[in-house]
């Protein structure tokens, strides 16, 4: 299998030099494909809203924007809309954030070999890329509860917190522009971030609740996606709507379930997107999943125990799958039921059978090469950017993980 057979997807650093906007009269977006910023220049300074992901994109940015900047605020604390904060304090802005936005800055340095992990993971970035960039955030001058509300020139910023994608959220509303900023409370054209397989819980109910309160003021600009991207008009209700709807939706079904005492693994197969929003222009599968939603609201509601007294405290997973590959008793017959699931295209369900294999034997090459097939099938199959990767870096590994079986073993004495 070669590197050309699966192509991972990069969307932090796909492009270094975002695509700057004028919308109306001093009011301007810098976009990148995973998001982008708004700024407003008021006649007696600018207010920008997110400062994009690195520190090269925010310098690129900075000598477009043409009156000193007062304000920069953060729509929430993911390294994507802080990371290039440095470079807009030349001014010595107020940076005005939620409450808990310092509190995610701190798990970020105490948890920084995993968030290093998972980056390289979700992102397919250099694991110590996400650990770099730490030191370059701008902590908060200003931060609050509720509702704060400042006026700067001809415009009035209303800013509200949130619960959506994360606790630490934002969005702002300039009355003069009926427009709003609802950083990723809208993810542009994709479906909604509400589920992320190495992230904390997201908050469904309170981020339609966010949402609907937006609604309710009909604005006819929403600048999401960060900020960088914008609907106008009737593509701006549709959005609203389209997000709203499809997170009602799915919470609901979810809740229906648990109260059902449906299992997890059932759930994520039987809860769906209504039949008239699959093919919405707003709500493409392109970053998270429907799977990943139903586990993240189960997650926040329900907690691990499945009411199987099996998964109460459970021994560790390797000590199982070698109890039942002991009474197997037979690799072959693992490999061969495998490779006929795979003749069937049930590729998921073959690599859990071949896990038992695989936990018990983690050294086996044979096992690793069918592991990297079927996940390479998976993954050809997918258009979602976070499982994708995630079956890249698993193929990457296995890769490295038979590179160094087989270079200890051609080590040995003879």
């Amino acid at each position: 299998m070669s590197e050309r057979d699966i192509k991972p997807i990069n969307i932090l650093t796909r492009i270094s030099k975002p695509v700057i906007k004028e919308h109306m009269e001093g009011v301007y977006t810098a976009t990148v494909p995973i998001g982008g910023i708004v700024w407003f220049e008021t006649g007696q300074g600018t207010v920008l809203i997110d400062t994009l992901v690195n520190i090269p994109m925010a310098e690129h940015v900075l000598s477009s924007i043409h009156e000193k900047i007062k304000y920069i605020i953060y729509t929430h604390g993911h390294s994507d809309h802080v990371g290039g904060s440095k470079v807009f304090m030349v001014d010595n802005p107020e940076v005005i954030a939620s409450i808990f936005l310092p509190d995610r800055f701190e798990r970020y340095q105490f948890l920084k070999p995993y968030r290093n992990l998972i980056a390289a993971m979700q992102f397919n970035i250099p694991k110590q890329l996400f650990g770099q960039g730490l030191e370059k955030y701008v902590y908060p001058t200003k931060t609050f509860f509720g509702d704060y509300t400042f006026e700067l020139g001809r415009y009035t910023f209303e800013l509200h917190t949130a619960r959506g994608e994360t606790d630490d959220a934002i969005w702002v509303y300039v009355p003069e522009l009926n427009a709003v900023v609802v950083g990723d409370l809208i993810m542009g054209s994709w479906f909604p971030n509400v589920g992320n397989p190495w992230k904390p819980t997201r908050f469904a109910l309170d981020w339609v609740k966010a949402l609907e309160r937006i609604q309710a003021l009909e604005p006819d600009y929403v600048f999401c996606k960060g900020g960088g991207y914008l609907f106008k008009g009737d593509n701006a209700k549709k959005a609203l709507n389209d997000n709203i709807e499809v997170i009602r939706s799915l919470h609901d079904q979810v809740v229906k379930l648990i109260n059902e005492e449906m299992h997890i693994s059932e759930m994520i197969h039987t809860v769906k997107v209504p039949e008239h929003l699959k093919n919405s222009r707003f709500l493409k599968q392109a970053y998270s999943r429907p799977e990943f939603f139903v586990y993240n609201v189960y997650r926040w509601y329900h907690g691990y125990y499945d009411h199987n007294p099996a998964h109460l405290i459970p021994r560790p997973e390797e000590e199982v799958m070698k109890e039942i590959y002991g009474l197997i008793g037979d690799k072959g017959k693992i490999i061969s039921r495998v490779n006929n699931l795979f003749d069937q295209e049930q590729y998921q369900l073959a690599l859990q059978v071949l896990d038992i294999l695989l936990q018990s034997e983690p050294k086996d090459v044979e096992a690793l090469r069918l592991r990297m097939k079927l996940v390479k099938s998976l993954a050809l199959k997918d258009s979602c950017i976070m499982s994708k990767n995630a079956y890249f870096y698993s193929i990457k590994k296995d890769k490295q993980a038979i590179h160094r079986i087989q270079k200890n073993s051609n080590n040995k004495p003879k």
